[in-house]
This record gives C-alpha cells, sequence and structure tokens, in this order.
C-alpha cells in the first residue's frame, strides 16, 4: 500500500520506470530509518542527558555548553548520538535526491524508436493482412487529411501498440485493413499504414485517387479534452508528402484537403483543420467535392468500376458508410 499510492516525506513513490520497486525499497527505508533516528535522538536527549541537564551552567557560551554536554555522556551515548545524526543526515540526502534529482530523470523519459521519423509496418508490428489492391490514378492528386479519434500517444512503443488496436478495430469490426495510407503519431512520427499506391477505406468515393493520411488523436476543440497538433506532427507531414513527390507517388501540384471537404463529417477535427489550411498545397477553392475520380483525373467513366470496402470514421458523431 505505502509504495502505490501518494508521497510521503516528499518522495515520489510511483515510477513508471523499471526501477519502481527499488525506488520504493528505498523510500520505505528511508522513512523506517526517519522514524528510528528521531526516536534516537528523542530518547538521548530527554532520558540519557536528562539526569546531567541539573549541573549545566546554564550561562555558559552555546560551544562550551555543548562540550560539557558530550563530556558528560558515555561512549555509548555519544556513539548512539552519532549514529542518529549519520541516519538524519542519510534521510535528508535522499530525500533531496529523489525530489529534485530523480524528478528530472523521470520527466527526461528516452523514447526510442528503429527509425528517426519513418516507421515500417514490420517496425510496429503489424499484424499480417492481404491487402495489394493499387490504384489506376497514379501519381495522387488528392490528399485528405483526417484524424483517427483514437487516444494520444508520446512515445514510440505507445504509438505502435496504438496502430495495432486500431488494425484490429477495423480488421475485427469491418473486415479490412486499417484504412488510411500514413498515420501520423503525437510524437511526430510517421507510421506505415497501407503504404503507397493501395487503395485506402478513409473518404467514400474518393478512396481509389488519393492518399489518406491521419493524425492519432480527436482534434474537435470545444470537447472537455482534444488533441493539440503540434509543429513536429505538421513537419513530419510535410517531409512525407515531399518524400512521396521524390519518389513519383504524388504528383507535384498535389493538392490537400480536410475529411470535411469532401463529406458530412467532423474529420481532421477543427485545430488541426485549421493548421492545414495554411500549407501552400491546401485546396482553398475545393473544386474536389461532388466529383468522381475519373473526373478529378479528367478520364472517362469506366464500364465496371472497383468496388471499395465502406468507410467509418471511429467514435465520431457523423460516419460515412
Amino acid at each position: 500500500m505505502l509504495c502505490r499510492n501518494g508521497r510521503i516525506l516528499g518522495l515520489e513513490l510511483v515510477s513508471p520506470q523499471n526501477s519502481k520497486r527499488l525506488r520504493c525499497s528505498i523510500a520505505v527505508f528511508v522513512c523506517w530509518a526517519f522514524v528510528v533516528a528521531s526516536g534516537l535522538t528523542f530518547f538521548i536527549f530527554h532520558f540519557a542527558l536528562a539526569k546531567q541537564a541539573i549541573r549545566l551552567d546554564l550561562d555558559l557560551p552555546l560551544p562550551r555548553y555543548l562540550w560539557d554536554i558530550a563530556k558528560s555522556t558515555t561512549r555509548a551515548e555519544r556513539l548512539s548520538c552519532a549514529a542518529a545524526i549519520v541516519v538524519l543526515a542519510v534521510c535528508i540526502i535522499l530525500i533531496v535526491y529523489f525530489t529534485v534529482v530523480s524528478k528530472k530523470h523521470a520527466n527526461a523519459v528516452v523514447d526510442v524508436a528503429p527509425h528517426e521519423w519513418y516507421i515500417t509496418k514490420k517496425m510496429w508490428l503489424a499484424p499480417k493482412f492481404i491487402n495489394d489492391e493499387k490504384t489506376e490514378f497514379t501519381p495522387v492528386k488528392l490528399i485528405i487529411i483526417a484524424h483517427t479519434v483514437s487516444p494520444e500517444c508520446n512515445l514510440f512503443v505507445n504509438c505502435a501498440a496504438e496502430m495495432v488496436n486500431l488494425q484490429n478495430y477495423f480488421t475485427t469490426h469491418y473486415g479490412y485493413d486499417l484504412p488510411y495510407n500514413f498515420v501520423i503519431g503525437n510524437e511526430g512520427r510517421v507510421y506505415e499504414g497501407r503504404s503507397w499506391e493501395i487503395i485506402g477505406a478513409h473518404t467514400s468515393g474518393y478512396n481509389r485517387c488519393s492518399l489518406g493520411l491521419a493524425f492519432i488523436g480527436d482534434y474537435r476543440e470545444g470537447l472537455p479534452s482534444y488533441s493539440k497538433v503540434t509543429s513536429l506532427q505538421l513537419q513530419r507531414a510535410q517531409m512525407l508528402l515531399d518524400k512521396g513527390v521524390e519518389l513519383g507517388y504524388i504528383d507535384k501540384d498535389y493538392q490537400v484537403v480536410g475529411a470535411k471537404d469532401l463529406a458530412s463529417s467532423y474529420s481532421p477535427g477543427t485545430n488541426l483543420y485549421r493548421e492545414i489550411q495554411k500549407w501552400p498545397h491546401y485546396a482553398h477553392n475545393n473544386t474536389f467535392r461532388g466529383k468522381t475520380c475519373e473526373e478529378i483525373y479528367n478520364r472517362a467513366l469506366p464500364h465496371t468500376t472497383t468496388s471499395t470496402p465502406r468507410t467509418v470514421e471511429i467514435n465520431e458523431t457523423t460516419t460515412l458508410l
């Protein structure tokens, strides 16, 4: 119980790190050492030295007064007093360490990932799912920004776990893979979803001719708790798009829209939507809404169209089916 709750003597007894048990044991030791040291000091000065007090001259200077007290005690009493002082000093040092030094270390959590900013499906341990239906509209001209409406993650290990959770959600409930081509974590890394050229399942009517880029979190302002897009997330998103242009997957004159620009949806959320409107490739005139992929690419309508999975935006009031 002592190691699970609260703070005692300013000590942080709950640690998210692997050293939790060690820190908790030291904290308990410090508490007991402080109690023992206080008890010894109280006993020495109020009982062992009480009989000597009547013989002391209170008019003596303080150093002489203390020296007379020391001389009037036995060797065992002096050793006990010294031990109590040492224990008390150790308690103070440990208290300072746990409240100041270790707190700094706890805040400086090391976030290690297999790559600085681009995490492949293999790196985040994606469950295997056969998904090889490629788009015939290449390079893509339309980039659709969405949000996942799922818990935030600020470390690689947490974001990798969240990616697995998202994929399992869609495969279990809807029978298809993670709907987005790429996902941006709250820590700023890009996570591979369906990847380049694979048809997504994020925006009904536009999946065949677009690239879906989602940000982990719920960016709808006005909620009791909502995600706030960071400059690093925006920077990494631009890096991904630049890389797509460089590799030939994205048209150099591509245009960016939010999911709400094409359908009735809250995605990508208020504050994320506000940020993508500042991007140089954002389509302010919104010429894509209501158009088919063939119309966007100035192609003739085929006799047969490829069926695409229905699109569901999780946890939002409005769903796209």
